[in-house]
């Protein structure tokens, strides 16, 4: 009793044709059924311009898996990139991706024999650099230690930074962060 493949494309019939391809990815493997491969082409005796050759299959079947892939549908809220790209190119889109999809970029990193956290330096050339994001980080971590010091008055007027930033109400608060930070 043998195991039976459905068709990639139409997962509806048996393959009946399997097909093999070497990316720079690796290997990709192709099942289909004898209708699937006839309407593309594959099982015609001749070559007919209109259809589609095999490596635009392939490309038919990556992109059907792909939609179909949970992470294909989680998106970076800043700049829309999705975790199914993340994991696929190894590359984050903005820092915030990196605190949206942080379990599974770890996941990814202890996959890959990465461990620990960065501790490396900022490039120089973002030295000054500040937008959103950053601001968002730095107050983050300021409330987390007031409040870890139980100093509860400076650990207020983070939150009450934090939620105008969320509300994109702040346009530079160094005023408001450097005052609370030498009291």
């Amino acid at each position: 009793m043998g195991f039976k493949m459905k068709c990639d494309i139409c997962n509806k019939n048996e393959g009946q044709i399997f097909l093999e391809c070497m990316t720079n990815k690796g290997k990709m493997k192709i099942n289909l059924c004898t209708q699937c491969a006839a309407s593309r082409g594959i099982a015609a005796p001749t070559i007919n311009p209109d259809k589609k050759n095999i490596g635009a299959i392939f490309e038919e079947v990556r992109q059907i898996k792909m939609q179909n892939d949970p992470d294909f549908k989680r998106l970076c809220p800043v700049c829309g990139k999705n975790l199914y790209q993340i994991k696929e190119t190894g590359a984050a889109g903005c820092p915030e991706c990196y605190e949206t999809f942080k379990i599974e970029i770890l996941k990814a990193m202890n996959n890959h024999g990465i461990t620990g956290n960065y501790t490396g330096s900022m490039p120089k050339r973002l030295a000054s650099f500040r937008n959103a994001l950053t601001d968002r980080a730095d107050i983050q971590a300021k409330l987390e230690e007031a409040v870890k010091n139980e100093n509860y008055e400076k650990a207020a007027v983070y939150r009450d930074f934090l939620r105008a930033l969320e509300r994109g109400c702040v346009t530079d608060g160094t005023d408001l962060i450097q005052g609370t930070d030498n009291e």
